[in-house]
């Protein structure tokens, strides 16, 4: 009887334990998940990193946390994938989210990476690429620092809207240590 309850106990705690190191990955979040080097390609060859760090720069201040962010999707509509191929044909690396009711689309065009976002129907609704402070247009930054001439300029976000005369660019800008967000088109109208 006393061998039937050692054994009975080293076996349930073999199982925990086998259970616990089995279910370490689970919790981790997606940031920790994209650290890992054997896992920081995709299948076909984009890295996840980079992909990770440019949405969370094109997203940043519409949602609070990763449950609210943009969702994975496999299955997006026929038209949406249409649209997609007929606007960037020669795109690379595309990885495709659902994000507020909108399909989006992260991907590769020449050296830049961009993000689209598509109703349901195909039509786009716009593009969104990270640029650099000196890719914007000269006008608007004389404009901020004439304004704000201690202002502290972050990322910017080109973004191209269908059917728009003019690209829209959202300027992050940190005051008191928070961020705050300034949008611009080249006429510097916001």
């Amino acid at each position: 009887m006393k061998y039937l309850l050692i054994f009975l106990f080293v076996s349930a705690f073999s199982v925990t334990i086998s259970a616990q190191s089995n279910g370490q990955g689970k919790g981790k979040d997606k940031s920790s998940a994209t650290t890992s080097k054997n896992k920081s390609k995709t299948k076909d060859g984009s890295d996840v990193k980079v992909r990770v760090e440019h949405e969370i720069k094109i997203w940043e201040g519409t949602y609070t946390n990763e449950v609210n962010g943009p969702k994975p999707s496999k299955n997006q509509p026929a038209k949406v994938r249409a649209a997609f191929h007929g606007d960037y044909p020669n795109a690379t690396g595309v990885y495709w989210s659902k994000y507020r009711g909108d399909w989006t689309a992260t991907f590769r065009n020449g050296i830049w990476m961009s993000t689209a976002v598509y109703h349901a129907n195909g039509d786009r609704k716009d593009t969104r690429t990270v640029i650099t402070r000196n890719e914007m247009p000269r006008i608007i930054l004389d404009d901020i620092f004439k304004k704000k001439p201690d202002i502290k300029l972050d990322d910017v976000i080109k973004i191209e809207v269908p059917k728009a005369i003019k690209d829209i660019f959202r300027i992050k800008s940190i005051v008191d240590g928070k961020p705050q967000f300034l949008y611009y088109n080249s006429d510097c109208d916001v």
